[in-house]
Formats: structure tokens, C-alpha cells, sequence
């Protein structure tokens, strides 16, 4: 069964994209238009507030300076509750 999947994965693959098929080389990005692509793509000033945020990467530390400030801990965790500073 696994193996019937990937072999119609592959398949719809190389049907997909002929150029796989010829070996053609892949169309390449100029300086000019790769540029102002990443421009538009990268965040702007304010649009990822969450990286303003001071992380700690240990629950110690965190609550050694929450602690001192009098401030709440706001631990964000995933993965069936492994904390994501590992990932």
C-alpha cells in the first residue's frame, strides 16, 4: 500500500513538470525581480509584534526575572506539551 503511494506520488510528479523528464535546467530569479520579491515577502516594522518579545529559553530564567519585575510568566508550549524552544 505505502509503496503504491509513492509510486503514483512520483509519477503525478514527473507528469506535473515535463522539464524533469528532459533534464532542462530550472528557470533562474535576475538580481532585480529576486530583490523586490524578498522585499515584499519579508515582515515589516510592527507586522511580527511576537519577536519584540523578550523569550527565555528556560522556564528558570523566566520566572527568575518575573520574579524581580512582579510580572506574569506566559509560557507558550507544543507538541503535546514540550516547550517549543527546542523545535
Amino acid at each position: 500500500m505505502v509503496l503504491c503511494k509513492i509510486v503514483c506520488l512520483l509519477t503525478l510528479a514527473l507528469i506535473g513538470n515535463p522539464a524533469l523528464l528532459c533534464g532542462a535546467e530550472p528557470p533562474t530569479i535576475r538580481d532585480v525581480p529576486f530583490q523586490a520579491l524578498h522585499k515584499l515577502i519579508s515582515p515589516r516594522q510592527g507586522e511580527s509584534r511576537w519577536m519584540e518579545i523578550d523569550w527565555y529559553p528556560t522556564v528558570w530564567e523566566a520566572r527568575k526575572k518575573a520574579a524581580v519585575e512582579g510580572k506574569p510568566i506566559f509560557l507558550m508550549a507544543g507538541s503535546g506539551g514540550a516547550p517549543t524552544a527546542g523545535c
